[in-house]
Formats: C-alpha cells, structure tokens, sequence
C-alpha cells in the first residue's frame, strides 16, 4: 500500500489552471523527486498536501486518510511536514526555541498547566527538549542549541529548518528546493543527509529540487511536472531518457 496517494489534483487561480488532473504515488519508505522547469507547479502540490491552498478537485490519501479534510495546522499531527525554499525559522528565537516550537502539536498540555507548570507540561517538556536534542546531535547542530536563529550561517540555518520539521516525528517529508543557496559542497553533503534522515528516522520523502545531480542521486522514483501537468513518472534512468522531459527541459525534441 502506498503512503501517499495523489489522485486528479488539480487547482486554478482565476484563468491559470496551476495543476491539471496530477497523479502520482509514494510507497513507505522512498524518496521521491519532484522535478519541472520553473511555473511546473511542483510547490503548488506541497502545498495542497500541506493544506496551504483547497485544490478544486482531486483526492490526496496519506495512509488511506484524506488530508483535505484536515485543517492546514492539523497536517503536521497526521505526520506530514515540510521545509520551504525560504528559510521559515523564528529569527530572534534561539535554534532549541525553534526546535521545541516545532513539536507543538504533539504536545497536550493547556494553557494554564503550562502557566503554572503543573506535571504534564513540566512532563511533556523534558520529553520536547529530550527529542531536540537527538535531532540535534543526529544533524551536527548541538554546539549551536542556544544560538539565535537569525545570526546563524545561510547552511546551517537549512539545517535547522530540517531539524525542526524532523522534531515532529514525521511519517512523510517534504523537502522544498533544500540545495538552494548551498555551495558545491554542502550540495554533495545534503545528499548523504537525505538519505541518512530516511533510514534514520524511517521517513517517506518527497524532494522538490531545481539541482538535477542531487534529485537525480538520491531519488528512488523521479515524477515531472511540466505547466501543471504530469508528463513522465519512473526511475531517474528511465526519466533522464524520456523524450518529453527532454523537450520540456531543453525546449527541443530529443532526436
């Protein structure tokens, strides 16, 4: 059974239809590249999955469920979350705050035993600060723990917006454009990563990415997207070689 099932997806904004009729699926366990020139519509699904924008038809089934049922702050308890291509963190918050921010929903406590600090929310902080800190040793960032986001490094600042989306024990990743902005380098060590976090953490993920040798490298199945449509879906062999892709890439048939 696949972990992800997107059926029909489609969405306009007044006369721009932005995805027509997309369909793909992700079983438990892979990364999925989601690839397309510029416009493709390739954010557009993250943001449907994630309730930012109500498609006007189509069905999107996480583990059988329908996520368009859910309200856009009830997607990260399903276990769906997300990086953006702009960084998203609390910039005057230290990386722990953002760390302990991005378990919110897991959290149960109300507003008053948190006031006063009754068991439960002394309880479920240990258990917040005790998960930060695993994530931030699996991803190298402890000796930044108390550092203000804002002053931090453009690389390491990726890093802990991944941080604080692995903090919320997700089943399903999606990671949007992660190697913009990155040196050759931090490129080659994000791929490691990628894979590291979905054997580590045992996450489905879906990867949205202009860098064609790191999708390609670390992608077990690759779907493109060309003005909102899906026009290949297979291995990255299998895409690289398929005409059509060809052509929306470089704007010619491949002979």
């Amino acid at each position: 059974m696949s972990l992800l099932e997107i059926d029909g997806l489609t969405i306009r904004f007044g006369g721009i239809v932005a995805l027509d009729g997309v369909a793909f699926d992700t079983a438990q366990g892979q990364i999925m590249g989601v690839i397309g020139p510029n416009g493709a519509g390739k954010t557009t699904v993250f943001n449907c999955i994630t309730r930012v924008y109500t498609p006007d038809a189509g069905s999107i089934l996480f583990e059988g469920e329908e996520l368009r049922k859910l309200a856009p702050h009830e997607v990260i308890g399903a276990g769906v979350a997300r990086t953006f291509q702009n960084i998203e963190l609390f910039g005057s918050m230290t990386v722990l705050e953002n760390l302990l921010i991005g378990q919110h929903s897991a959290t149960r406590s109300n507003p008053i035993e948190c006031a006063f600090r009754l068991p439960r929310a002394r309880m479920e902080e240990r258990q917040c600060r005790l998960r930060a800190n695993e994530v931030l040793d699996f991803l190298g960032l402890r000796g930044h723990r108390d550092t203000i986001a804002a002053g931090l490094p453009f690389g390491i600042k990726k890093r802990v917006e991944l941080a604080r989306a692995l903090v919320s024990s997700p089943r399903l990743l999606l990671l949007d454009e992660p190697a913009n902005g990155l040196s050759h380098e931090e490129v080659q060590a994000l791929g490691t990563l990628i894979r590291s976090m979905r054997d580590e953490f045992r996450l489905t993920i879906l990867l949205v990415e202009h860098h064609m040798g790191l999708v390609m490298s670390v992608s077990d199945r690759v779907c493109v997207l060309d003005f909102g449509r899906k026009i290949a879906d297979g291995t990255p062999d299998e895409v690289q070689k398929n005409p059509a892709v060809i052509e929306a890439y470089l704007g010619a048939t491949a002979s």
